[in-house]
């Protein structure tokens, strides 16, 4: 499939990146031991310190990933590559291209595919599942399936123990042998399960795969390239809403064993040992795993925003300058930023939300939360929170740096305003003051010239000689001497 090989990251590229990133998740690096509840819950699991001393650890749960790989443990990987899926128009294209039955479980999507993988029916496909083969028992898998969920969730994921008493407390240890007082438990008891009918020699032929409408895919028992056919083919049918780029797709790596001989199923570095292939119990693991593959994505862009130098620089800046050259429209791009990233982890996102499916399966709670204990989702919540709480606190002083400097500048410049008008009004003033002046100088200078030549009337030579006055004077002059008599008299 060249397609598929274009599109393909191997592992090797895969761990190179995520070494490059932040390791929220210390379970990664740390090789915890987090150990499944194997019976119904009547009351919380204690909390034991001594809990990875009372196991001994198998050799694959030792074993890295890359010798797992190498070794041919099955894999479980999560993908979160979009913001959502379009689920209606994703369970008709499984069930036409891909030849599956595909089952919705709310928010999501579960599909068994029996393997081999063969090529798709249409050119819109790479693979497409196998005929599904019957149980020993007469029934389809599905058959199968449905039978599981009708009864509830038991088989031989619980612990079989005969003896029982009371503890202290009072509680009824869950592990006693029900007493089948309602229809159900009759018809439970009496009906074969599940895991009796020799389904763990079905295992190699089948894998599950899992999508949740928030943009993530679980897959258990295939290998990468399968992995990525299945999503190209997704992809290539217009299902997803807002793709991401393949190197910001998040992808969290795993694998288990089924093994119903454990005394008790567990999470050991990355290694799930499980008691029962129960596809409930799947849908529970991987409720989990996609909520902390979607808070990996959330963990990584709030890295990316914070690490960026841009941000970097901002307290940098005040403490060395004591000032900001930062655009308003810059801080409020990068409030946005931050706001959404907080608002997506504490209100769109299902990170912190219980799965609707747990409601009707109050019996996988317990399952549910052992594996977000495991991936350390509550902790991961609230560290990203505080980085979003630290992060909102640098853009509260940025942004009243900014309104600072935005009433410093209006400040400023209803001064000059104030200066200017003060500049014209004076102007003005003095304008008026020279105009009046000069008025005044002009109607003085014309009624001495009068006078003057009233008083000398028998001078007007003189007088013409002695005072320099505008051409008004003039002609009063030349009248007066007219009435009087030429120079020569």
């Amino acid at each position: 499939m060249p397609g598929v090989r274009e599109r393909k990251l191997s592992i090797g590229a895969t761990v190179a990146a995520d070494a490059t990133k932040v390791q929220a998740r210390t379970t990664k690096t740390a090789q915890k031991h987090v150990v499944l509840p194997s019976e119904a819950q009547t009351k919380p699991l204690p909390a034991r310190a001594d809990d990875e001393e009372s196991f001994a650890h198998s050799r694959a749960e030792r074993m890295t990933k890359e010798q797992r790989e190498q070794e041919g443990f099955r894999r479980l990987t999560a993908y979160c590559v979009a913001d959502g899926f379009k689920m209606k128009l994703l369970a008709a294209f499984l069930k036409r291209e891909h030849a599956v039955s595909p089952r919705i479980y709310d928010e999501a999507l579960y599909a068994m595919y029996h393997l081999p993988l063969l090529p798709g029916y249409s050119q819109e496909a790479n693979v497409r599942s196998s005929l599904p083969p019957k149980t020993p028992g007469g029934k389809t898998m599905l058959g199968n399936m449905t039978d599981a969920e009708e009864l509830g969730y038991e088989g031989t994921y619980f612990a079989g123990q005969t003896d029982y008493t009371t503890d202290p407390e009072g509680f009824i240890p869950s592990s006693s042998p029900p007493v089948p007082t309602t229809l159900r438990q009759r018809k439970k008891q009496q009906s074969t399960p599940v895991e009796a009918t020799n389904d763990f020699l079905l295992e190699e032929m089948t894998s599950d795969v899992i999508f949740f409408q928030y943009g993530v895919v679980v897959f258990y028992g295939l290998d990468e390239e399968q992995e990525r056919s299945i999503l190209e083919d997704t992809i290539n049918a217009g299902i997803w809403i807002g793709a991401r780029d393949d190197e910001r797709w998040e992808i969290e790596q795993c694998h288990y064993i089924h093994d119903p001989s454990v005394d008790y199923p567990r999470i050991y570095n990355d290694f799930f040992t499980l008691k029962s292939r129960s596809h409930l119990l799947k849908l529970s693991i991987s409720h989990a795993i996609a909520q902390s593959t979607l808070l990996a994505t959330f963990e990584t862009s709030t890295q990316s925003v914070l690490s960026h130098p841009s941000t970097v620089s901002i307290p940098r800046r005040l403490a060395s300058a004591g000032s900001l050259r930062l655009h308003r429209s810059e801080a409020m791009r990068l409030t946005g930023r931050l706001f959404k990233l907080r608002r997506d982890v504490n209100l769109v996102s299902n990170v912190l939300d219980t799965p609707e499916l747990f409601w009707s399966e109050a019996s996988l709670v317990g399952l549910y939360d052992a594996v977000r204990e495991y991936f350390e989702i509550g902790p991961r919540v609230q560290v990203l929170n505080e980085k979003l709480k630290v992060a909102s606190d640098l853009l509260d002083i940025i942004h009243e740096h900014l309104n600072n400097g935005a009433m410093e500048r209006i400040t400023w410049t209803i001064i000059w305003l104030i200066v200017v008008a003060c500049i014209v009004e004076f102007s003005e003033v003095l304008a008026r003051l020279v105009v009046d002046a000069r008025r005044s100088g002009h109607h003085a200078g014309a009624a001495d010239v009068v006078m003057t030549a009233a008083t000398s009337a028998a001078q007007p030579w003189r007088l013409m000689k002695r005072v320099v006055t505008p051409s008004p004077v003039r002609l009063v002059a030349r009248i007066i001497s007219g009435s009087f008599g030429s120079p020569s008299a």
